[in-house]
Order: C-alpha cells, then sequence, then structure tokens
C-alpha cells in the first residue's frame, strides 16, 4: 500500500468544479492525487449544509441502488478533472466545515502537452496490475507497433506490474486511429486475461495526444492467475496472433469473451467453478454452434409421441395445474441432453478425440446435473479432473477462434506444455 499523501503517479493537484446529483449543483474546489498504487483519492469536500444534506442522501439505501454524483473541475495549469462515477463513501464534520467524502469507479483527467515535452510519442497506454511476461517481441500493426510489458519476477496481484502500449507512427494521427487504438488495446487485454488464467485489472488508460494526455483512471483490484493457458516466458506469439485476430476481416465473436469471463470465475468452491465453467461452455453452443443437435428425435417423428402423451393425461383425472406442469414437461423431454451438444463442439473445433472420448462426455454432464440438481459432486468421480477436462475444452476452443498456433499449458491429462495442431 502506498502512503495516503503519495502522488508518485498523478501529483497532488487542486481542481475548481462543480458537483452535481439530479437538478442540484454545488461550486466546489477538491484536491485530487494519485499514489504508486494507481488509485485516484480525493481529498474530503468541504461544502455547505444545503449540500452535505443532499449528498449525504445519495448514500443510499442498505442492499440499494446509489444515485450519481458528477464531479468535474479545471485546474490553474490547464488540467481537468471528470467523474460521472462518483459515490459517497463517508460524512463528517471538521474544523474546517461539514465533509463528504467521495470515491470514483472512473475518472478522467485531461492535461496539455507542450513542446518539448520528453513524452511526445503519440500513442496509447493500458497499465495491468499482476501481469507477469518476460519481454515479448513488439508486433508490427497496421496501427503501428503493439509493446506489451510485464513483471519477470514474483509481484503482488495488486502491484501495477505490466502494460500494453499501442505506437503510433505518424505524428497527427486521425481521432480514427485513436478509437481504433483503443479497441485494439482491449483486444489483447482480453486475450491478455485468458492467457494469464485470471482477471487482468487495468487500473489506468492514457491516450496521448500531440498536444494533450488523457489519463482514465479505473477503480478495482487486481487478482492472482489461476492454471495459466499461456506460460509467461513464451508470450511473443500468442500476443502476435491476438493482433493478427484483431486486424483480420471477419469479426471476432464476442461470445468468446463472454466465456472466458465465465472461465476466469475466481470461486474458491469447486462446484461454483465447474458451473461457471460449464455455463461458458453453454456460451459457446448458442452461439458459436449453433447447428448442434437441439432435439433427441427428429421433431416430425416426436410430434405425435407428444400428442398421444398429452391426449392420455385427461383419463387420470388430475387437477388442472398438475395437467398443466405435466404438459409442459411432455412437450420438453425431446430436448437433446448435453452430452450430445458437447459433442457437437468437439467435432466443429476438431478437438483431440483421444482427451475428449464419449466417457468425458458422459462424465461433464453428469457432474453438471448432480451438482445443479443435488447441491453436491458425484462421490465416485473427481470434481477436479472433471473441471480440468471443461477448462481445457473452453481453451482449446478460444485458441482456435483466435487462430493460434503456438505452445500452449494443457492440465487435464497432467500439466505440460503441448502445441496447438
Amino acid at each position: 500500500m502506498c502512503e495516503e499523501n503519495d502522488d508518485s503517479i498523478f501529483p497532488t493537484t487542486t481542481f475548481v468544479g462543480r458537483v452535481s446529483t439530479g437538478a442540484f449543483e454545488h461550486d466546489i474546489t477538491f484536491v485530487v492525487r494519485a499514489g504508486r498504487d494507481y488509485r485516484l483519492r480525493i481529498d474530503p469536500l468541504i461544502v455547505s449544509g444545503e449540500a452535505y444534506i443532499a449528498l449525504s442522501r445519495c448514500s443510499g439505501r442498505p442492499g440499494g441502488h446509489t444515485k450519481p454524483i458528477t464531479l468535474v473541475g479545471n485546474s490553474v495549469d490547464g488540467r481537468s478533472f471528470s467523474s460521472m462515477h462518483m459515490e459517497v463513501c463517508g460524512w463528517g464534520s471538521s474544523s474546517d466545515g461539514l465533509e463528504i467524502r467521495l470515491r470514483t469507479g472512473e475518472a478522467t483527467i485531461t492535461f496539455p502537452r507542450f513542446p518539448g515535452n520528453d513524452q511526445a510519442e503519440v500513442g496509447l497506454k493500458l497499465s495491468l496490475r499482476g501481469f507477469k511476461s518476460f519481454r515479448p517481441n513488439p508486433v508490427s500493426a497496421r496501427l503501428g507497433e503493439v509493446v506489451v510489458r510485464g513483471a519477470h519476477k514474483i509481484s503482488p496481484a495488486d502491484e501495477v506490474s505490466g502494460a500494453i502500449f499501442v505506437r503510433c507512427l505518424e505524428q497527427q494521427p486521425g481521432e480514427d486511429w485513436y478509437v481504433e487504438a483503443e479497441a485494439m488495446a482491449d483486444f489483447v487485454w482480453k486475450g491478455l486475461q485468458f492467457g494469464h488464467g485470471g482477471r487482468l485489472h487495468a487500473p489506468l488508460l492514457q491516450v496521448f495526444r500531440p498536444d494533450a494526455v488523457t489519463a482514465t483512471f479505473f477503480d478495482g483490484s487486481g487478482l492472482s492467475s489461476h492454471l495459466p493457458a499461456i506460460h509467461f516466458m513464451d508470450q511473443s506469439e500468442f500476443i502476435a496472433a491476438l493482433v493478427a485476430r484483431f486486424e483480420s476481416e471477419d469479426e471476432f465473436p464476442e461470445a468468446v469473451w463472454h466465456a472466458v469471463g465465465w472461465l476466469n470465475n475466481d470461486s474458491s468452491i469447486d462446484e461454483v467453478r465447474y458451473l461457471t465453467l460449464m455455463t461458458a461452455i453453454e456460451t459457446i453452443l448458442h452461439s458459436l454452434v449453433p447447428d448442434a443437435q437441439s432435439t433427441l428425435l427428429p421433431k416430425e417423428i416426436f410430434r405425435p409421441i407428444r400428442d398421444a402423451l398429452i391426449r392420455v393425461l385427461p383419463d387420470f383425472s388430475l387437477g388442472q395445474a398438475e395437467s398443466d406442469v405435466l404438459e409442459n414437461n411432455i412437450r420438453g423431454i425431446n430436448r437433446a441432453p448435453l452430452s450430445a451438444k458437447l459433442k457437437a463442439v468437439i467435432n466443429k473445433y476438431d478437438l483431440p478425440a483421444d482427451v475428449f472420448d464419449q466417457e468425458v462426455i458422459r462424465r461433464l454432464n453428469k457432474q453438471r446435473v448432480s451438482i445443479v440438481h443435488r447441491g453436491e459432486a458425484l462421490k465416485d468421480d473427481d470434481l477436479w479432473q472433471c473441471l480440468l477436462y471443461a477448462r481445457e475444452m473452453i481453451a482449446l476452443i478460444v485458441f482456435s477462434e483466435l487462430r493460434y498456433k503456438g505452445r500452449y499449458q494443457s492440465y487435464a491429462e497432467g500439466h505440460e506444455q503441448r502445441t496447438m495442431p
């Protein structure tokens, strides 16, 4: 943790502006700084009684939503501060008067660049917490050069230890360049999270224009990696694949990143982690394998069976509620089991048959059914091993969609380095 008065990332700066919520506005002077932990700190606001009441009411009720607060201001040296994401984190009084303490989930500071600035480079930098990487090679891209840096020694998960740089080769790029560069950095960041084996918090995005720098701070904490898909010393090929996939003509399916989000669940309960992995697989099924067999029998064969079963229900003198439930269930019994859909995923992505055979498919499905309906894993099967198989399946699908052909870390049948076919 950095000391409260540390301002080594953004110097202590006084802004004059206003704080507002709904129709209420109040002129305010406030002080901002950011230390080595890259967290933006705002000194307590000294406010009038009217502002104190209006802002303290924005703290919300337990379990409810808070009212949004906006804070904007300018400094005498040309810096501007803006946040639409402020929230009250405390209130009280001191010798200076009534105090409101605010924190922000996202805030942007813009300041001018002057001729002769030693950081005259034009580009973009996205900082990362807890990222480990051993000197990956720069990648030439249509937008310029992409460089990824990270720690090559053990460091705390919350420490800012890496960054993604997108460097422009022109001195005066158009606004479109900055939009696309940010999209590329976002894509590479999502890919690195997948390779990292956990969420990578990005605390700061800096955009370097010829005449100004925009720094956007994001609140959050870093998390340790878990079963990384890419070894930290072996990332050059993977980063090059991420850049190439971003620049390819066909759009990358957003469902893959949704699946990676499920994959990176950090719960310490294996049953929860397993269900999120299976949810990731189902996300892939519905979005990327829409032609997977959805029924056990062809609809034209099942239809007369369904109608015959529904016709006999009145013969049992059931109540209306019971009849409705049974009819609903009869209409749904032709749904294909998850095991059949898993087979469609395996076939589409040509996953290794010696790893994902029919027995593994059945095991994955049975574990899921047991946890969902009984609240516990099967006693006669190894949940952790099933978890590794499910994770491996998702990893290979993500690699396939990224068109990555390099080495990766496999865990399903013992930890080893493998190469994508």
